[in-house]
């Protein structure tokens, strides 16, 4: 599991990392061209949206793994160790149940927009939208092997928990 989710957050850092500057560059080219030259692109602004979206969902599934999301961390150290074990397997069974309802209603919603295109660019609505549960389905498959390697961990005394 490990490195299918090696390769997964690999291709998240990539893709990021392209999409970063070209979403930046057209933000700059479609300023130049409106207040400068008083001729913006009709779609400028949509692409730099649409890749936003896409970032922040890639995004979000790259900072599971080092824990850059917010947690109740301060409660967890005040707890005893077999105390800390349960709150965290709660908490993980909690957070997988809750990304695997947005994998869902993420494929449902993003789906049901195929028909519908954008405004600017006229492509199908599903190809922004489908970076909900793309995102969320790497952000289950990296907190499972989390939970794994953390219960995994708690149960054989290695590492903290």
């Amino acid at each position: 599991m490990r490195k299918v989710n090696d390769l997964l957050l690999m291709f998240c850092k990539y893709a990021i990392i392209v999409m970063v500057p070209v979403m930046t560059g057209i933000i700059f080219v479609q300023v130049v061209l409106r207040y400068v030259f008083e001729s913006p692109f009709s779609w400028a602004e949509e692409l730099a949206r649409y890749l936003l979206i896409w970032i922040t969902c890639l995004g979000s599934a790259y900072a599971i793994r080092d824990g850059m999301h917010i947690s109740i961390g301060y409660l967890r150290s005040k707890l005893k160790k077999s105390a800390r074990t349960l709150v965290s397997a709660v908490i993980y069974i909690m957070t997988l149940g809750f990304f695997i309802y947005c994998i869902k209603e993420g494929a449902l919603f993003s789906l049901a927009q195929w028909s519908q295109r954008s405004t600017a660019m006229q492509i199908p609505m599903t190809l922004p939208y489908i970076a909900i549960p793309v995102g969320f389905t790497i952000m289950f498959l990296v907190a499972l092997e989390c939970f794994i390697d953390e219960m995994r961990n708690s149960a054989t005394g290695n590492g903290v928990v």
